[in-house]
């Protein structure tokens, strides 16, 4: 028996269906038991332990020695140890938590807080053109990938990289012949992508580009648009 590991990506009771998403080399086993034309059983245990992942605080902190080594912001950051203790205060105080109460730790965190506290992180690091030792888009939740493209369009930094600079780069057809300055870009899907990946996404083909980096783009709304100077009528 081997052991396979899946995240829940959409549950169908009415059909009996479950939906996964599993790492490549889990579903190549999968693909490779499937093979033999044998029926493949599966045995799935469902977790409802909300402690922060091994996954999910190394990226955390990766993310807050990242800002202390650009030494964008204040005081506090004399050490890594009050850059920590400063983002912990501001997490607190925009939700309402009392002093010392959100923690990464195992013991006293939990999944969500850790995701929104990754989320705080990367907005600071977006809106600052830090530089990330890690690829955000290889640590993230699926669930929090759209946030982070969405940031990336609005403060134009690479969404594979982080770098700047980057352009938007248009995921839907406009039309052939149709100048993009009078199109009405709402509703059109983007993603912000720096020179080197924006020729990797034209080398491997747009969708093998996107499911290769777990994308699907973000419909641009107003404030994108405005940022990127778009036409809207």
């Amino acid at each position: 028996m081997t052991e396979l590991f899946g995240q829940v990506n959409k549950l169908d009771p009415n059909k009996g269906l479950v939906t996964l998403r599993m790492s490549d080399d889990d579903l190549r086993t999968l693909q490779k038991y499937h093979a033999t034309n044998q029926q493949q059983v599966i045995s799935v245990i469902a977790s409802d332990d909300n402690e922060p992942t091994p996954k999910q605080r190394r990226f955390a902190f990766a993310l807050l020695n990242d800002v202390w080594l650009s030494q964008v912001g204040g005081a506090w950051l004399e050490t890594v140890e009050s850059t920590r203790r400063h983002f912990y205060g501001m997490y607190e105080y925009y939700h309402g938590l009392d002093f010392g109460e959100f923690s990464l730790s195992a013991v006293k965190g939990n999944k969500s807080d850790t995701n929104e506290f990754i989320n705080m992180l990367l907005d600071y690091t977006a809106l600052h053109n830090i530089a990330l030792s890690v690829k955000p888009l290889n640590e993230l939740e699926p669930q929090e990938i759209a946030h982070w493209e969405y940031q990336c369009l609005m403060n134009k930094c690479c969404v594979i990289c982080g770098k700047r600079p980057s352009d938007l780069h248009h995921l839907d057809t406009i039309g052939q012949g149709v100048d993009r300055r009078k199109t009405n870009h709402l509703k059109h899907r983007a993603v912000q992508l720096c020179r080197v990946h924006h020729q990797m996404a034209h080398s491997l083909g747009i969708e093998t580009f996107l499911q290769g980096e777990h994308l699907t783009g973000i419909q641009i709304d107003e404030r994108i648009a405005e940022v990127h100077r778009l036409n809207t009528k």
